[in-house]
């Protein structure tokens, strides 16, 4: 179990918030309003109004002993610097920062941030793939170059197996798991042939991956 602080519960913050809490982790969620506060108690480890550009009060939430630190603040850039440089200071391990675009992302990150995001870029290229690709269920990019995709196996590889395509040396990908009617087998046998029923989840360079979606 790891453990989460999210500061600032806008959509974003609220559902990352819960989705963290709900995988079983512990999620301490920070919010100015206690309207929002009261709203969320129920759904994560702990919830605290408070305002984290003050660092006492931060320093005395422990927040150094938390893994991750999302400042989920991107409509108010001072804010979110304040609360970096905070954070910063009080030896956060690790500290996400939301940002609104690419210039607000280099101010953050030259402060210390570990790393920045704009939601909305992650959500467009999620969908672009959906929509480009019809094999493509879902789609999570873990760098510039690397990403996992969970797609259909393409009509060429049913009734084949894995090994039997030695997908791992013709594609240059690796498959990581399989689905199958909602159940996900991470130790499954190479050697079955693929079935209609199967989605694979795919890792492996994005452009090997973008050649993959083509077949």
């Amino acid at each position: 179990m790891k453990s989460f602080a999210i500061i600032g519960l806008g959509l974003f913050g609220t559902q990352l918030a819960k989705e963290l809490y709900d995988s079983g982790h512990n999620v301490l969620a920070i919010d100015t309003s206690e309207a929002k506060i009261e709203e969320i108690a129920d759904n994560v480890s702990r919830a605290v109004a408070m305002d984290a550009k003050n660092r006492e009060a931060l320093s005395q939430l422990g927040i150094n002993r938390y893994d991750f630190v999302v400042v989920s603040i991107s409509n108010d850039l001072a804010t979110s610097v304040l609360i970096t440089m905070n954070l910063k200071a009080l030896n956060v391990p690790y500290i996400i920062c939301k940002a609104k675009n690419e210039a607000d992302m280099e101010v953050l990150e030259t402060l210390g941030a570990s790393l920045c995001i704009i939601p909305e870029n992650i959500a467009a290229i999620k969908l672009s793939k959906k929509l480009i690709s019809k094999n493509v269920i879902e789609f999570t990019q873990l760098s510039d170059d690397h990403s996992i995709i969970e797609i259909l196996p393409p009509q060429s590889w049913i009734g084949k197996s894995i090994m039997a395509m030695n997908i791992r040396s013709r594609y240059k990908v690796n498959v990581i798991a399989i689905r199958t009617n909602d159940h996900i087998r991470v130790d499954f046998d190479p050697s079955v042939p693929l079935s209609e029923n199967d989605e694979l989840i795919i890792i492996g360079k994005n452009d090997d991956l973008d050649k993959l979606q083509r077949l």
